[in-house]
C-alpha cells in the first residue's frame, strides 16, 4: 500500500510548475494561451490528459454508468446507518432516560477521557478528533460482556448479583439499565432473607420483581458522546463509519461534479464557437484561468486517485462484487480513526489543543459585565399599613418618615396541613354533581414543607388530621417527661458509680436544658415566671430586622429583603408558645436594656451556640425552614399574564394580592426608568419590559410617574421588539405582539423518534419543560381571547413600540434583541434554523404537511403536560412552566375557569408567592425549604449541638421523613405515584423519582442528585443523635426504615454521568453542540444537564457517609462512584487552583464543595489539587479577614475583583468567609492565622440576637441570573464555626495570634 499524497503539498507543487512553465513560455515570445486552449479541448475530445473522472479502480465497477452520482458506497453506507439505529431503537425500546444501575466499563469507557465534547467554538472538532478510539471501547465493552457472563454467580455462592460482579453483564457494561423496576437487587435481597415471614402473597411479589430484573435489562439510556443511546460503543462504532462514508463519498461526488464542470468550461474556453460570456473573457484573464484549471484538475485527479492505494484487487470476480466496497470502507475508516486517534493523542500530549469535558464551565468571559444598577439614593419605602393589612384601596408607598410599623400583620405565613386548609377553604364553593367537596380531592400529595401566605385566620383541622402544632406540644411533652427523665435517672445511676457520661457531652447539664431551652406551659411547673407581656413588638421589629431599620426597604444600600414580616411571625410565634422565654443561649434578649459589649460571645462556640439559638426561632411547626427565595424579576410577570388572560380570576390573585404585586414592581425599579433581569442587574429589555406590562396588567395608571418612566426607557432602546425571546413569547400570549414576531416553536419536533440526535426529551429538564407548552402555545397561536376588543391592550401596543403597532413588519423582528439582553447570543447556526422554520410556518406549500403532524404534536403535548401536573401535584417543576402549563390547561379546557385541572393549578399558585419588606413576589421555586433544611440540620451536628436543642432536631427529622419523595403513604397515595412506572417514565422522560429528596416539597416531585445527597446527609447526622433515635424508638417519631435509604442511595448512582460528575435532575442525554441551538438569549448552558461541582460533591459524600453506616450495601458501585467522581472533580478544576460554582456566588462556594468532596472520597489534603485550591482561597482573604464577592463573579466568570463592594462590609460578605472557612477547614489549612481572622470576622459581624445581616445576593442559576437564599446568612456562618472549632479548637476565636490545634 503506497502512502497516501499530501495534498496542500502536492497543491503547492502544481501551482508552482504551472507558474514556472507560463513564464518559460513567455520569456521564449511563445503563445501561452494555444497550449491550454489545446489541453482542454483534447481533454473533451479525447481524454488524453484529463480523462473522465471516475473512483478509484476497485469501485468503478459498481457505477452502472459513468456519470452516476451516487456511489454504491454510499448506499451502504446509508444502509449501514439506517440498520445500526433502528436495531439499536429495537432493543433500546426508549434511550433517553437512565432508571437503573450500569456498569464501569460503559460509565468510564464512554467517551475517549471523558472529553470528547468541548468548549464553546470547538464541539464539533472534538467531537470527531478525540473520538477516535470508539472502536476500542466497543471492544472493551464486548470482553467485558464475556466477562460479566462468566462472573455473573462466581461470588458468594452463586448468590451475588450482576449488580456486584466484576464484569457485570453485557447490557450493563454498555451503559443499559439493569434494573427497569426501580426495585434495587439490594432491597429485594433484603426482604428474602428473612423479613416476609409466612406471607406468600408478598413472596410471589418478590420473585416475580426479581425476575423483572433479568427480563427488563434492556432498556438504554443516552450516553455522554453517543449519537444514539445506551448501547453506547457497540452502536456507536458503525454509526461513526457510516457518517464517516457518507461524508467521503459525499466529498467524491462534489469532486467529481467539479471536475467535469472544470472540463466543460475548459472546453469553452478553448472553442471559438462556443460564444457565450466565455469569449467576453479578456485574453491576459482566459491565460490565468486557463493555467488554474490545470492545476485544480490536476489535483482533483491526484486526490480522487489517492484512495485507489489503499485496495488492490486483482480477481475480476472480486472486482465485480460488492467486496471491494466492504474492503475500501473498512481500510479507509481503520486509517481514518487511527489518524485521528494519534493525531488527538499527540495535541494532547503537545498541548496544542486539549479540548475540555462538555461539563468544564470555561474560564473568564471576555466580555464583562459593565453596566451596575441605578438607585436613587436614600429613597427608603415602608410597606403601608393598609397592605400589610391586606386593605387594597391605598397602593401608596408609605415615605420614609412614617413612625409606627405594623408587625403585628393579617398576613401570614400558613404551612403544611394548615396551608392545605387554607386553600380548601378558598376554594369550596366548588361542588360535584353529588353535592360532596370536590376541593379537597383537588389538594393531592404530602403537605409538609408547603408554605403559602394568606390573610385568613388558622383553620380548624379536617376530620381526625393532627395538626403541626399538636406535634410540636407531643414532641415537648415526649422528651420532656419521657426520655430525658431516663436519660437524667441513667446519668445519676451512672454518677453514682463513677461513671459520668452526659449525652450532651461538654455541654451544659441535663436538668439546666431543660429548664432553659423547653419554656413552654408544663404542668410539673417552672422555676422562672413568664413574663407579662409574652410578645414586645419592638423587640420583635429589631429582631427580625437584620441590623436595619424595621420593615424598611432602601434598594440603594441592599436590594435584597432581610425577610423581616416572616421572620417578626416567627419569633412572634415562637415567643406566644413559649410564655415570652428565649432559649438559655440568647436569654440576655430578655432584658431589652442589655449592655451589647458585655453579651457579645468571647469564644467561637459562644457565638456558634447564639446562632443556632436565634435559628431555631425561624423554623416552622412542620420542621422546615422557610425564607424568601425571589430575585428574579421575569417571573411574577409571567403569572400576572396568564392571570389576565384567564380572565383575571380574584381566586387565583386577589386584589390585596395585586396591590402588595404593585409595590414590589414599584420599589425595585431602577433610576434610570428600567427593572434588572434580577434585583442586582442593571436595567434590561427583558426585565423591563415584562415589569412595564405586568405593572399595566395589575392596573398601573399609563400617566404615573414611574410607568412614565418605565415606558421612556422601552422606548430609548428600540421599544419591545427589542427584547428577548422569552419577553416576546409572554407578549404574543396577551396580544401585543404578533406571533409573526417570535421563532417557531413546533410542537411537532415532539414526534420526533428518540433515537434522532437532537431530540427534545434530551433536553435539561427545565429547559425542555418550558418549551413543552411554549411548544402547544405557539402550535396553537393561542392568544387573549379579548385582545382585539381590550382597550388596556390596545393601549400597550401604542406604549410599547416605537412605531404604530400595525405597521411593524414582524417577521423582521424575530432575531433583534438589545445588547443588554443578549448574554448568549444565538449561535448563526440556530438563526439559520429559526429562518427556515419560518418558512416551514408561513409557506402555504408546507401547510398540508403541517397541518397533518401538528395536531399529533399538539395532542402528545397536553399529554405531556398532563403527566407533568400530576407528577408534580399540579406545582410543576418551576414558575415559568408554571404559568405556561396553567394557560396551556385553560385552552385546552375551551377557557373553562371552572374545569377541574384550571382549579387544580389556580390553587396551587400560593405556593410561589412570598411576601417580604419590598412586597410580594414569585419565588425561583415553590422554596428552597428541603435544601436549607438539610444544610441547617448539618450545620447543628458539626458544631455538636443536635441535642442540645432536642426539639429542633426532632422536627426536622419528622420533616426529612416526610419529604422523601414517594416514599409516604400520602405520597403514595398521590397520581404522582402512578407515574413512577416503568411505561410512564419511558414515555416522559423520567428519571427514578422513588427516594430521592427535592429542592423544595415531596409533593413537587422532582428529586435532585445534591439535593438527595444533602437529604441523605442530614438523616445520617441525625441518626448520631440519641434524643432523636429514642424518640424513633419510643414511636413519637416516624423511623426512616433502611430500605428507603437504599432508595435515595440508588437515585444516587443511576444521576452519575458518564464523565463521572454528577448533573442536576438527570443524566446527562445530550451533546455540549446543543448549546449550538441554545434559543434562549439571556441564559447560558440551559440546554443539556451538566455535571457541576456543587451535584458532584453533594452525591459522592452522601455516598461516603452512607458507606459508613451502611458498609454492605452496593459496596463497589458505591466505592467505584466515589473514586470516579473524584476525577470528575479534578478535570473540572481551573488552573488556578479554583473551581467555578454554578448556582451560587461563586468560586468560594465552588472551592468549598470541591475540597470537601476530594477530601470525603479520600484524596488527601496534602495532594496537588487541594493546596492549589487552598493557596487560591488565601490569596483572596481581605484585609478584614473575610472573603467576598458578588453575582458579577457568576456573570464573568471570574472573581470579583472589588469583592463584595456594594452590599458586604469593606468588599466581604459572611456568606463567602463561611464558604471559605468551611474549604479551609476541610483541608485542615496551616495558615492558622487565616483562619482565625476568619472566624474573627464572623464573630464580629454577627448581631447580638445570633443573627447576621442580609447582604448581597448568594444564589445564581443559568450563569447569568441571581436568586435569593435568606437562610444563608444563618446557616453557614454557623456550619463555618462548628467546623473550625473541630478543626482548630475553641480558641479559634480568640484575639491572639497564635493559635493552637485542637
Amino acid at each position: 500500500m503506497e502512502d497516501v499524497p499530501d495534498v496542500p503539498e502536492m497543491m503547492e507543487e502544481v501551482m508552482v510548475e504551472a507558474v514556472e512553465t507560463v513564464v518559460e513560455m513567455a520569456a521564449e515570445g511563445e503563445d501561452l494561451v494555444a497550449p491550454i486552449i489545446e489541453a482542454a479541448a483534447t481533454t473533451t475530445t479525447s481524454c488524453e490528459i484529463f480523462p473522465p473522472l471516475s473512483l478509484p479502480t476497485p469501485l468503478q465497477p459498481l457505477f452502472s454508468t459513468p456519470n452516476t452520482l451516487i456511489s454504491p458506497l454510499f448506499v451502504f453506507a446509508v444502509m449501514m446507518l439506517l440498520f445500526s439505529l433502528l436495531l439499536a431503537h429495537k432493543f433500546s425500546k426508549i434511550p433517553i432516560q437512565q432508571v437503573g444501575q450500569v456498569g464501569p466499563r460503559g460509565r468510564k469507557y464512554y467517551s475517549w477521557n471523558e472529553s470528547t465534547t468541548g468548549g464553546c467554538g470547538g464541539r464539533f472538532f472534538d467531537w470527531w478528533m478525540f473520538g477516535g478510539s470508539v472502536w476500542i471501547r466497543a471492544a472493551l465493552c464486548l470482553w467485558d460482556g464475556m466477562a460479566g457472563d462468566h462472573n455473573l454467580h462466581a461470588n458468594d455462592g452463586g448468590h451475588h448479583h450482576s449488580s456486584e460482579s466484576t464484569g457485570e453483564n453485557l447490557f450493563a457494561c454498555i451503559g443499559v439499565v439493569g434494573n427497569k423496576s426501580g426495585v434495587s437487587n439490594d432491597t429485594i435481597t433484603s426482604k428474602t432473607e428473612g423479613d416476609l415471614g409466612e406471607d406468600e402473597d408478598e413472596k410471589a411479589d418478590i420473585c416475580d420483581q426479581q425476575a423483572t430484573l433479568h427480563a427488563t435489562s434492556s432498556t438504554g439510556i443516552f450516553g455522554y458522546d453517543s449519537s444514539l443511546g445506551g448501547f453506547g460503543p457497540i452502536f456507536l462504532a458503525p454509526i461513526r463509519a457510516s457518517v464517516f462514508l457518507i461524508g467521503w463519498c459525499s466529498v467524491c461526488s462534489f469532486l467529481k461534479i467539479s471536475y467535469n464542470e472544470l472540463v466543460d468550461f475548459a472546453s469553452k474556453l478553448a472553442d471559438p464557437a462556443s460564444g457565450g460570456q466565455v469569449q467576453q473573457i479578456p485574453f491576459i484573464y482566459r491565460e490565468k484561468i486557463g493555467s488554474l484549471i490545470v492545476s485544480i484538475l490536476s489535483l482533483i485527479q491526484d486526490v480522487m486517485s489517492a484512495g485507489e492505494n489503499l485496495v488492490e484487487t486483482k480477481s475480476d470476480a472480486l472486482r465485480e462484487s460488492w467486496l471491494p466496497t466492504i474492503v475500501y470502507a473498512t481500510c479507509f475508516i481503520v486509517f481514518l480513526e487511527i489518524s485521528l486517534y494519534v493525531i488527538g493523542k499527540t495535541f494532547m500530549l503537545l498541548k496544542v489543543y486539549v479540548p475540555r469535558g462538555v461539563s468544564h464551565p470555561g474560564g473568564p468571559r471576555p466580555h464583562k459585565i459593565m453596566r451596575m444598577p441605578q438607585w436613587t439614593e436614600g429613597k427608603e419605602h415602608f410597606l403601608s399599613q393598609q397592605l400589610l393589612s391586606g386593605d387594597c384601596s391605598s397602593t401608596t408607598i408609605s415615605s420614609s418618615d412614617e413612625k409606627e410599623q405594623a408587625v403585628s400583620t393579617k398576613w401570614r405565613c400558613a404551612v403544611a396541613h394548615d396551608s392545605h386548609r387554607d386553600t380548601i377553604a378558598k376554594f369550596n364553593y366548588i361542588k360535584s354533581k353529588d353535592g360532596d367537596d370536590v376541593s379537597s380531592k383537588l389538594m393531592t400529595g404530602e403537605p409538609f414543607g408547603r408554605q403559602i401566605w394568606t390573610l385568613t385566620e388558622t383553620q380548624p383541622p379536617l376530620h381526625e388530621e393532627v395538626s403541626e402544632d399538636d406535634m410540636e406540644k407531643t414532641l415537648k411533652n415526649d422528651l420532656a417527661c419521657g426520655v430525658w427523665v431516663e436519660k437524667e435517672q441513667k446519668n445519676d445511676e451512672k454518677e453514682k458509680k463513677g461513671e459520668h457520661n452526659n449525652i450532651l457531652g461538654p455541654l451544659s447539664p441535663l436538668g439546666d436544658l431543660v429548664q432553659n431551652i423547653f419554656s413552654f406551659d408544663s404542668k410539673e411547673g417552672k422555676d422562672k415566671e413568664p413574663s407579662e407581656e409574652k410578645v414586645n413588638s419592638k423587640l420583635i421589629e429589631t429582631l427580625a430586622s437584620g441590623g436595619r431599620k424595621p420593615m424598611s426597604f432602601d434598594p440603594s444600600k441592599n436590594p435584597n429583603s432581610c425577610d423581616q414580616i416572616f421572620r417578626a411571625q416567627m419569633i412572634s410565634s415562637y415567643l406566644e408558645k413559649n410564655d415570652g422565654m428565649f432559649p438559655e443561649d440568647i436569654a440576655h434578649l430578655q432584658d431589652e436594656l442589655s449592655n451589647e459589649e458585655s453579651s457579645r460571645p468571647k469564644t467561637a462556640s459562644e457565638a456558634a451556640k447564639r446562632g443556632v439559638a436565634f435559628y431555631s426561632l425561624l423554623q416552622t411547626t412542620d420542621g422546615h425552614w422557610a425564607g424568601d427565595y425571589g430575585g428574579p424579576h421575569f417571573l411574577m410577570p409571567g403569572l400576572i399574564v396568564a392571570w389576565y388572560v384567564m380572565g383575571c380570576p380574584s381566586v387565583m390573585i386577589s386584589p390585596p394580592q395585586q396591590a402588595l404585586m404593585l409595590h414590589y414592581f414599584k420599589v425595585h425599579q431602577q433610576a434610570d426608568g428600567g427593572w434588572g433581569t434580577h434585583i442586582e442587574s442593571p436595567s434590561t429589555m427583558f426585565g423591563t419590559v415584562v415589569c412595564y406590562l405586568a405593572a399595566r396588567l395589575l392596573g398601573a395608571r399609563k400617566d404615573e410617574d414611574w410607568i412614565k418612566a418605565g415606558r421612556k426607557f422601552i422606548q430609548n432602546e428600540g421599544g419591545a421588539v427589542m427584547t428577548s425571546s422569552w419577553a416576546k413569547f409572554w407578549l404574543c400570549l396577551v396580544g401585543c405582539m404578533d406571533w409573526k414576531g417570535h421563532n417557531s416553536v413546533p410542537p411537532e419536533m415532539w414526534l420526533l423518534p428518540n433515537w434522532f440526535p437532537f431530540h427534545p426529551g434530551r433536553l435539561w429538564c427545565h429547559c425542555r419543560m418550558v418549551y413543552l407548552p411554549m411548544g402547544y402555545l405557539y402550535g396553537s397561536r393561542f392568544v387573549y381571547s379579548e385582545a382585539e376588543t381590550d382597550p388596556l391592550i390596545e393601549e400597550l401596543r401604542t406604549e410599547l413600540y416605537c412605531e404604530p403597532y400595525d405597521s411593524i413588519e414582524w417577521d423582521r423582528t424575530r432575531h433583534l434583541v438589545a445588547s443588554m439582553d443578549n448574554y448568549s447570543p444565538i449561535p448563526t447556526f440556530m438563526r439559520f434554523a429559526q429562518n427556515c422554520l419560518s418558512y416551514y410556518e408561513n409557506w402555504k406549500i408546507f401547510r398540508p404537511f403541517r397541518d397533518a403532524i401538528r395536531k399529533a404534536g399538539l395532542d402528545f403535548c397536553l399529554e405531556y403536560m398532563r403527566a407533568e401536573d400530576l407528577q408534580t401535584n399540579y406545582i410543576d417543576i418551576g414558575p415559568v412552566n408554571k404559568a405556561l402549563n396553567m394557560v396551556s390547561a385553560f385552552h385546552s379546557a375551551n377557557n373553562d375557569i371552572n374545569d377541574p385541572a384550571v382549579r387544580s393549578h389556580m390553587m396551587r399558585v400560593p405556593d410561589y408567592l412570598w411576601v417580604a419588606e419590598d412586597g410580594m413576589k414569585m419565588q425561583g421555586y415553590n422554596g428552597s425549604q428541603c435544601w436549607d433544611t438539610s444544610f441547617a440540620i448539618q450545620a447543628v451536628w458539626e458544631c455538636g449541638l443536635l441535642d442540645r436543642f432536642p426539639i429542633m432536631s426532632a422536627k426536622v427529622w419528622a420533616y426529612l421523613e416526610r419529604t422523601q419523595i414517594l416514599s409516604t403513604e400520602i405520597s403514595q397515595s398521590s397520581p404522582a405515584y402512578h407515574y413512577e412506572s416503568c411505561h410512564n417514565r419511558d414515555k416522559f422522560y423520567r428519571h427514578v423519582s422513588k427516594g430521592g429528596w427535592p429542592f423544595s416539597t415531596s409533593a413537587h416531585g422532582w428529586p435532585i442528585s445534591d439535593c438527595t445527597g444533602e437529604g441523605l446527609k442530614g438523616v445520617l447526622a441525625l441518626m448520631d443523635s440519641p434524643i432523636v433515635m429514642d424518640g424513633v424508638k419510643r414511636g413519637t417519631l416516624k423511623g426512616i426504615e433502611p430500605s428507603r435509604l437504599y432508595d435515595a442511595v440508588n437515585v444516587i448512582l443511576t444521576l452519575q454521568n458518564e464523565d463521572g460528575g454528577w448533573a442536576t435532575y438527570e443524566n446527562n442525554r445530550g451533546f455540549g453542540w446543543y448549546e449550538e441551538l441554545n434559543p434562549s438569549e439571556v441564559f447560558g448552558d440551559i440546554m443539556i444537564d451538566y455535571s457541576y461541582v456543587e451535584c458532584s460533591m453533594a452525591s459522592l459524600t452522601a455516598l461516603a457517609d452512607f458507606h459508613e453506616k451502611y458498609p454492605d450495601h452496593r459496596t463497589s458501585e458505591i466505592k467505584r462512584a466515589i473514586q470516579r467522581g473524584a476525577e470528575f472533580m479534578k478535570s473540572i478544576q481551573r488552573e488556578d487552583g479554583s473551581w467555578y460554582g454554578s448556582w451560587a456566588c461563586c468560586f468560594c462556594y465552588g472551592c468549598w464543595f470541591g475540597i470537601e468532596g476530594l477530601i470525603k472520597s479520600g484524596v488527601p489534603a496534602s495532594s496537588p489539587a487541594i493546596q492549589k485550591c487552598c493557596q487560591y482561597l488565601l490569596s483572596q482573604q481581605r484585609d478584614n479577614g473575610g472573603w467576598g464577592e458578588d453575582f458579577t463573579s457568576c456573570y464573568d466568570k471570574e472573581y470579583a475583583v472589588n469583592g463584595m463592594q456594594s452590599y458586604g462590609d469593606d468588599g466581604s460578605g459572611v456568606v463567602n468567609t463561611a464558604w471559605a472557612l468551611m474549604a479551609l477547614s476541610a483541608a485542615k489549612c496551616d495558615d492558622v492565622e487565616a483562619i482565625r481572622r476568619g472566624v474573627r470576622y464572623l464573630m464580629s459581624r454577627q448581631l447580638d440576637c445570633g443573627d447576621w445581616p442580609q447582604e448581597g445576593i448568594a444564589g445564581v442559576f443559568n450563569r447569568a441570573c441571581g436568586i435569593t437564599y435568606t437562610a444563608y446568612r444563618n446557616i453557614f456562618p454557623i456550619w463555618a464555626l462548628g467546623r473550625c472549632i473541630a478543626t482548630y479548637g475553641d480558641n479559634i476565636g480568640e484575639e491572639r495570634k497564635e493559635v493552637g490545634t485542637g
